[in-house]
């Protein structure tokens, strides 16, 4: 599944954070990385504080000496310069990938503040929005504190076949790193539900605690079938059904099982959209302290 890694750089030691992943998967994977830059009209000396690289000739060095360090480590690399037309550097990201038939990009999330970013969505939330190729999101900011590796790899579960995108993904990344699989499905409280359920909840709460309890069972039961096929193919699996906030409990066996990796799938919803459909994945993403695979998928999203 991922064969061609597209890793955006701008210059900075921010975004270059994210290389030692790149490096780690595509050794994994047996995967090919592809450096993109994407030039700005009238960037900014600095971005974050940092040296930004301004024109093509200088990208072009700079991720040359980028993809031989790459070389070096053994890993299939070249690289692409390109000009943002109208300086929409997401639609470059995203064109770019489709064209060199990338089937991930990383990307480095520098961390962001204002009401703007959290209304529009960050770059790496705006490339998820508007393609089907997966993304890994990196927070540089957290990535700094320890190197990175991949031996434990969490999936968020919701008993859904629509959902099942993330573990296929997670399962060849876990079989590739020879990690082990921690499947979470956390089923509300009443007291957790979203506005659109928590009405229900407060006018028939026996009635709604009922239901979440009979959730309750078919997740176990669900997680254990689960279980059984990761089993049977051979790879190291565990799982775990919780209760309450779905956020919260994901960020908290995420912590409990030392993840290195969190992989989800997600409608792609940014910004506003998002904020209002109670999605789960981008509230995870503002929160969680590791790197976060994201998978695309289409259909109804349950409703928290």
């Amino acid at each position: 599944m991922f064969t061609h890694f597209l890793v955006p750089l701008d210059g900075s030691a921010l975004a270059e954070a994210i290389l030692p992943v790149a490096r780690t998967l595509a050794h994994a994977c047996h995967a090919r990385v592809t450096l993109l830059h994407v030039v700005e009209p009238a960037a900014p000396a600095t971005i974050h504080g940092q040296a930004h690289l301004m024109n093509a000739d200088a990208a072009e060095r700079y991720l040359k000496e980028r993809a031989h360090e790459l070389a070096q480590q053994g890993i299939a690399a070249d690289w692409h310069v390109d000009v943002a037309e109208g300086g929409d550097i997401v639609q470059a990201i995203f064109a770019h990938g489709l064209e060199l038939r990338a089937d991930l990009i990383l990307l480095a999330d520098h961390g962001a503040s204002g009401l703007k970013s959290h209304l529009l969505g960050s770059i790496p939330q705006q490339v998820l929005h508007r393609g089907e190729i997966p993304v890994l999101l990196v927070c540089t900011a957290t990535l700094a504190q320890r190197a990175f590796q991949c031996q434990s790899v969490l999936v968020p579960l919701d008993s859904s076949a629509l959902y099942e995108t993330a573990l296929a993904a997670a399962s060849e990344i876990a079989r590739a790193s020879h990690a082990t699989l921690h499947l979470v499905i956390v089923v509300p409280t009443v007291d957790a539900l979203s506005p659109e359920r928590s009405a229900t909840g407060m006018i028939l709460p026996t009635s709604t605690r009922a239901v979440l309890d009979l959730a309750e069972n078919g997740a176990r039961q669900y997680l254990a079938a689960k279980l059984d096929e990761l089993h049977t193919q051979q790879l190291k699996a565990d799982g775990h059904v919780a209760r309450g906030d779905v956020v919260t409990k994901i960020l908290e066996q995420a912590d409990s099982v030392h993840a290195d990796l969190l992989v989800m799938a997600t409608h792609g919803r940014a910004g506003l959209d998002a904020f209002w459909s109670g999605s789960i994945a981008p509230r995870v993403v503002k929160r969680a302290t590791v790197p976060i695979l994201l998978l695309r998928v289409t259909g109804d999203e349950p409703v928290r």
